[in-house]
């Protein structure tokens, strides 16, 4: 795996831990929900490297394809207004129903496209990564509606990083509603992002910003890789 700065290792974890452990087949999504979380976990990794493996060539030349795929699995089985009012912390009570709605909307859209182009741009190390990881099952612990799984990704020169999911259990089973990487919370790594737009310019300011960026992102060429 080669990665240049921390900024960079920090991103490929973050993919490799959200995109591994969003995923859900059409398999286990038929299926009751699960009472234990690890177990889904570790069967919703496998079955993401068995994805892209099955797929790794065709979504480097068509993200129409990486989009489906995410469409397909990853999106459906997340929660965004859960994730989205987890972010926005004490902004989303001061938040109008339209802006909850709204916010909801575009933050769905951007972290849609960053799973996907990320997805497409990390395959390889994802693959490459994927027998590098364990689930102690001492590391994580379950209540009756709330679970923390522990994951453990062994990297070169023998470091061990550390990955837990805070995971609730929703009417349709385990959901994930963030991912902490090395003590580092994804939600809350946005919430401070957040919060500064919205001190700056409100909460229609964030939407707008978002609704910007998103934008700007579907004119923007999409990455040219080679299998």
């Amino acid at each position: 795996m080669q990665t240049n700065t921390p900024t960079a290792l920090y991103r490929f974890l973050s993919v490799l831990t959200l995109l591994g452990l969003l995923y859900q087949s059409p398999l286990s999504a038929a299926t009751e929900p699960a009472s234990d979380p690890r177990t889904l976990v570790i069967a919703t990794s496998e079955n993401l490297v068995a994805a892209l493996q099955k797929n790794k060539a065709a979504i480097k030349q068509d993200m129409d394809l990486a989009y489906r795929l995410a469409e397909d699995t990853v999106i459906p089985q997340l929660d965004f207004p859960r994730i989205t009012r987890w972010v926005l912390g004490k902004h989303w009570r001061a938040a109008t129903d339209d802006q909850r709605q709204r916010l909801t909307r575009e933050f769905r859209t951007l972290l849609t496209r960053s799973y996907v182009t990320a997805m497409v741009t990390y395959v390889d190390q994802i693959l490459q990564n994927a027998d590098n990881v364990q689930f102690p099952p001492a590391r994580s612990r379950q209540d009756h509606d709330t679970a923390v799984v522990t994951m453990l990704i062994s990297l070169e020169a023998g470091q061990q990083v550390v990955v837990q999911y805070q995971m609730y259990l929703s009417d349709t089973g385990w959901k994930i509603y963030d991912v902490q990487v090395e003590g580092m919370s994804l939600a809350l790594t946005y919430r401070s992002t957040f919060s500064q737009e919205i001190a700056h310019a409100g909460i229609d300011g964030l939407i707008a910003t978002l609704a910007a960026r998103n934008r700007l992102a579907v004119r923007e060429p999409l990455p040219q890789l080679t299998p």
